[in-house]
């Protein structure tokens, strides 16, 4: 049996488990796409009409829409690159089910589901700063995972212990330069690699570990 759960984001329950319904393309369309095509490249640069009028050139209001498109397409680019490798990748692992936040398994994924490019705490002490910022600080993607509030500045800070306890526990610390972390994650998403499963066993395993620590913090049980 399918329960509608609510009609307005499409999700159905079967069984204990929820999905999403995809929507058309005709929704996307009209619901996502067209209210930002038409605000950002139609009404915004509806100024440089007059602005061409007053100074005599009539194509101000196209190549505005122009320069608007070129630069769209530079931001995705650079979102794309600076984002989607560092959650993607034969060396990411992915999960079945979730999990608490700030549980054990909430930090294990957070550090074994990303990968970090290469820092700029890896350089030296001048281009340390540029080289992040180039990155939006994103190359910190594990620590950005594990303290999701921390201040940019304090994942330079934190990256060098976050490396020593992997390698004192014996824990991945995926990290690579953007080509070969790019190359993964369009390998993942052509077919030609896939990401990794963290085995059930030790998720299930994991998750009742959570459970029975939730438990004690809320002193349902006791431990001798």
């Amino acid at each position: 049996d399918q329960t509608i759960l609510s009609q307005d984001i499409r999700i159905f329950k079967v069984g204990r488990k929820q999905y999403a319904k995809y929507f058309s393309f005709w929704e996307f369309f009209s619901v996502v796409m067209a209210p930002y095509l038409v605000i950002h490249f139609m009404i915004l640069p509806l100024p440089y009409i007059f602005v061409g009028q007053l100074v005599g050139r009539q194509d101000m209001y196209m190549n505005a829409i122009k320069h608007l498109l070129f630069a769209e397409i530079l931001t995705n680019i650079h979102s794309f690159i600076t984002i989607i490798p560092n959650h993607c990748g034969s060396d990411v692992y992915r999960f079945r089910e979730g999990c608490r936040p700030h549980s054990g398994s909430f930090y294990l994924r957070a550090l074994i589901g990303s990968a970090n490019y290469n820092l700029g705490i890896d350089y030296n002490a001048v281009g340390t700063n540029l080289f992040d910022f180039l990155h939006g600080f994103l190359n910190y993607q594990i620590e950005h995972h594990l303290w999701p509030k921390l201040s940019t500045r304090s994942y330079q800070k934190a990256a060098p212990h976050v490396k020593a306890l992997c390698k004192k526990y014996g824990l991945p610390y995926n990290q690579g330069g953007v080509f070969h972390r790019c190359k993964g994650a369009i390998s993942v998403m052509t077919g030609e690699s896939h990401m990794r499963w963290l085995p059930e066993a030790y998720e299930k395993k994991f998750l009742e570990i959570d459970n029975l620590a939730e438990k004690k913090r809320r002193g349902l049980v006791s431990f001798k």
